[in-house]
């Protein structure tokens, strides 16, 4: 399993007008918020009958409009944060998964290590290269500890014997 190395930044954030609405959209976690926008030509009506220093609260550009944006925006950021907060983990796509039969027990890695050690000297650290390797098959339960299963035992016992027999040879 990888950890997640993202931060909120890592998103990109879409400000797109769409008709008469102002859409703030986060495109891969699936948020959009619409701000509805004055019309156009309201805007530009209030805009021709009064010259003034403020802007009209009617323009397409108001305080209230920015305002508006700047919360949609920080509700997206605070949206991203609690996202990654919940998806910390993601499943490492080469990990062997296998279901088990029902009437099979199975080993967790420290439990296999202890069995191993039985019949020869290896640590917890060559078990897990094997496993990588493909030599031990094992699965992840959904907490992410390895777990393997008892006829595994015997095979990888099998395989460490015919390796030393070819090696005498």
């Amino acid at each position: 399993m990888k950890k997640l190395n993202q931060k909120s930044f890592d998103y990109p954030i879409v400000i797109r007008r769409v008709a008469n609405d102002l859409v703030f959209s986060i495109p891969d976690i699936g948020y959009f918020k619409h701000i509805p926008l004055q019309s156009e030509k309201a805007s530009t009506d209030s805009s021709k009958s009064s010259i003034s220093s403020k802007p009209s609260k009617s323009a397409i550009l108001s305080e209230d409009l920015i305002h508006a944006a700047a919360e949609q925006l920080e509700n997206a950021w605070i949206h991203i944060d609690k996202h990654l907060e919940n998806k910390k983990w993601l499943p490492d796509a080469s990990t062997f998964k296998q279901s088990l039969q029902k009437a099979e027990e199975d080993y967790s890695l420290p439990e296999f290590v202890v069995k191993l050690k039985e019949h020869m000297s290896v640590s917890e650290n060559t078990v897990r290269r094997e496993i990588k390797r493909g030599q031990i098959q094992c699965y992840q339960t959904e907490g992410g500890h390895r777990r393997i299963p008892c006829s595994e035992l015997g095979h990888y016992l099998e395989k460490c014997k015919t390796k030393r027999a070819d090696a005498d040879l």
